[in-house]
Order: structure tokens, then sequence, then C-alpha cells
């Protein structure tokens, strides 16, 4: 049973809460929102997506140089069209291998002024310089690698 009470001339039940009515709108009006912002949210653009590959590259060729330093052994970065390997020198098991996003590819390596794709570290975690360019039309990023400066990225 129910009791009313008056309280400065307003009548008002005791119950206290939500309907269910009044909590399915408000589920209704989340689901919208968040309907109309997640595919915003996950759409990435070449630009995103290039400096996520920026990202990636400038990580793994700092774990490169770690790596050969911590272990004292000599490593390789191979640079496919859409992977970064690091490996061991002259083995072929691979210590990472990082898979970069399809719409974005690393269309030229040049290590000392020589085209190739292959980033080589010295046991003292020294390397060559070398310039990567990456590329996700329409925009192209060269990401350029010196022994003494580190990761510098050219427009």
């Amino acid at each position: 049973m129910k009791t009313q009470t008056f309280k400065a001339g307003i009548l008002s039940n005791t119950s206290f809460g939500f309907s269910l009515f009044e909590l399915l709108i408000v589920l209704l009006i989340i689901g919208t929102i968040a309907g109309v912002a997640i595919p915003k949210i996950n759409t990435s653009s070449p630009e995103q997506a290039i400096r996520t590959v920026e990202r990636n590259i400038a990580g793994t060729v700092s774990e490169a140089r770690s790596r050969a330093l911590l272990r004292q052994q000599p490593l390789e970065l191979h640079f496919g069209k859409h992977e970064i390997t690091l490996q061991q020198r002259g083995n072929i098991q691979e210590l990472k291998n990082v898979v970069l996003p399809q719409q974005v590819t690393i269309s030229h390596v040049t290590v000392d002024q020589i085209s190739q794709r292959t980033l080589l570290f010295s046991a003292k975690g020294i390397t060559q310089t070398a310039s990567i360019e990456i590329s996700s039309p329409p925009y192209i990023q060269v990401i350029s690698i010196n022994p003494i400066q580190g990761i510098s990225l050219q427009k």
C-alpha cells in the first residue's frame, strides 16, 4: 500500500527510481550516439595510417638498436612493402615482425645511398645512414635514420 504525503501543497508518492520506459529511452539515445560516432572513430585516413607507420618504424629502429647493444650481436632490419622484420644477422629466425596497414607501402629504402631494403646494426648498436619512403596516396613521407642524430622526418 502506497502512502501519499503532502509537502508544501504538492502531492508526492514515496516510490523512487526510474521506470522501464525511461531506461529504454536513455539506452536508445546512447545507442544512436554510439552508432554515429564509432564508424567515424574507426575510419582511418591515409594521413593517420602514415603516422602509424612512422611510429612503427621509429619504434622498431629503436628496438633494433637497443637489442643489438644489449645482446652485443649484430642485427638486420628488413623492410618489405607491408612489413618490417627484425632478425639476428646471418640467421633466419625472426626476433620481431611488424605488419603495416594495407593502405601504406614502404615504397623505397636507401641505405648508405644505395637502394636496398636491409638496414644493419652493429653489436654496438650503430647503424648506417638510411632513408625510408612510405606512401599512402596522396601522401608521401620520408623518414631519415642517422647513426648519430637518430630518426627525423622530411616532408
